[in-house]
């Protein structure tokens, strides 16, 4: 069965950012996982396009909102398509069959008796583009995401019968516990829930927004931004047009998501599921925020940093290193240059790096192709049993959500075929003639490790896993194929090397700022 992971939609009214880069890494490491352990797997991301603050920024710029969402959205997919991020759909909620599926809920909705007509008011974050409850402010009365105070606003609306879903959210999210990941964040649902839960406006009237979609009911009004870029997952599967019981793809959804959005996705999302007759999502995997001083990135904080800016100066795949190495899954993480270019010298540059360039240099020297399995010593068995130790906890680690885990273990094999190096001396090996057949065994098991390294990094170093597979002499089609793992079970004793010392990655420093 296929499995199918999203990202958020990304709004259009910023451009991409470290901490929309983070998700969308994330993602696409799991896929290049999951694919490579035979589990096709189909990517979503792309743009969400309507609302208030997307008109008005447009507005600003003398385009229309079409021309600034074309724009931006563009930059997204551009942007992750010279990361190399293996995205199957990019998907824009500006699209025909997109307003269509919308307004086809809509319908569902209305005619179900789901969606009421009344007037409101309330705290409105125009940042949030929704109405706050007194609850959700901070204590000086501001929106704790956008720091500004919302505007009180009295209007007539349509209102989807949120309320009503409230013990149906509880008990499933009580019976599934795997249902939000890391556990943490199903508590704060759970909590949250234990409360009284109020109806959801999903229209904004046309005398002050009409970019949107129009409601299929009522056309002076457009639909709530976060009701039409939600429906995005459940229409890229071909609903309605596929039914609930062959939808494939939705058996297996799994949303990536960052912890400002749980709610919108575990409730309000959550709901309309219920609503529609569509079972749930089967999980949300939630990321905490990428920090730069303490703060979260975002674009009206104006502490953003772009990806494309870090892989210029520091070489591509080190931020999806870097990333994965460095943040902790589902915890705040603080983004520091100085960490980054700690981490790329040590685990890069010093690390795979150096052990690649030590051993196949050695190996083009000394190593005739092959090696004898009877020669093996407990020494170069220990160094297999730690291969096959880390390929084990890279794939309980993934399970678990402990990306960090996975690349720490990683690390720990570079380090110990290091060791293995520096304790058995293959360059005062190669000085005796005696030595020969140890000398063939030493470097061997070395190039095993190697072939180890360069396949379990491939959803994380996919460029840098190619090279190095390449120069071991396996044949590795494309990009997006993944290579197979090295297991006891497939061991290799011989070796076709390429007579070259693959380059994988240079010390970097930081910049040097100008007086």
């Amino acid at each position: 069965m296929k499995k199918f992971i999203t990202t958020p939609l990304y709004y259009v009214n910023a451009r991409p950012h470290l901490g929309h880069a983070y998700t969308t890494i994330v993602a696409d490491i799991v896929k290049r996982h999951n694919n490579q352990r035979g589990q096709t797997t189909v990517m979503l991301t792309g743009t969400d396009e309507h609302g208030e603050k997307i008109a008005k920024m447009a507005a600003l710029q003398n385009k229309t909102p079409k021309e600034l969402a074309d724009k931006v959205s563009e930059d997204y997919k551009s942007t992750w398509q010279k990361m190399d991020i293996d995205f199957d759909i990019f998907y824009r909620t500006t699209d025909p069959s997109h307003v269509s599926a919308v307004k086809n809920a809509l319908t569902l909705l209305k005619e179900k008796g789901q969606i009421v007509f009344r007037e409101y008011e309330g705290n409105y974050c125009v940042g949030c583009e929704r109405f706050l409850t007194d609850n959700e402010l901070t204590a000086t009365g501001t929106c704790p995401d956008h720091q500004v105070k919302p505007e009180i606003r009295k209007e007539a609306n349509y209102f989807f019968l949120m309320s009503q879903y409230r013990d149906r959210l509880l008990e499933f999210f009580e019976k599934n516990p795997d249902s939000i990941r890391p556990e943490q964040y199903r508590t704060e649902i759970l909590s949250f829930l234990k409360q009284p839960l109020t109806d959801l406006c999903i229209s904004r009237p046309k005398e002050r927004l009409t970019w949107g979609i129009e409601l299929p009911f009522d056309s002076k009004f457009v639909t709530y931004v976060w009701v039409d870029a939600l429906l995005n997952y459940l229409a890229a599967t071909g609903w309605p047009n596929v039914s609930d019981s062959s939808n494939e793809l939705w058996d297996s959804v799994v949303h990536l998501i960052g912890k400002d959005i749980v709610k919108t996705h575990a409730i309000y999302w959550t709901a309309i599921l219920m609503a529609l007759d569509v079972k749930p999502f089967k999980q949300l995997h939630v990321n905490g925020f990428l920090l730069m001083g303490g703060t979260k990135m975002s674009k009206s904080l104006g502490n953003v940093i772009r990806p494309l800016e870090v892989e210029a100066l520091y070489g591509k795949e080190t931020l999806r290193f870097y990333l994965a190495r460095e943040m902790s899954y589902g915890q705040d993480s603080t983004f520091t240059l100085e960490s980054y270019v700690a981490c790329i010298n040590a685990y890069l540059a010093n690390g795979i790096g150096n052990l690649a360039s030590r051993v196949i240099t050695l190996c083009l020297k000394n190593f005739s192709g092959k090696f004898p399995k009877e020669s093996l010593t407990s020494d170069d068995k220990l160094l297999q049993q730690k291969r096959l130790e880390a390929v084990n906890a890279w794939n309980i680690s993934f399970e678990e959500l402990k990306y960090q885990n996975a690349l720490k273990a990683w690390s720990e094999l570079v380090t110990a075929c290091d060791l293995y190096v520096n304790d058995n001396k293959p360059w005062a090996l190669a000085k005796d003639p005696a030595q020969k057949d140890r000398l063939h065994v030493v470097l061997g098991v070395c190039l095993q490790t190697l072939q180890t390294l360069a396949t379990l990094i491939y959803p994380v170093l996919p460029h840098a896993s190619l090279r190095l597979l390449t120069s071991l002499g396996i044949s590795v089609s494309d990009l997006n194929t993944p290579p197979q793992l090295s297991l006891a079970s497939e061991e290799r004793y011989e070796f076709n090397l390429q007579q070259e010392v693959p380059k994988l990655f240079a010390r970097v420093s930081l910049p040097v700022e100008s007086e």
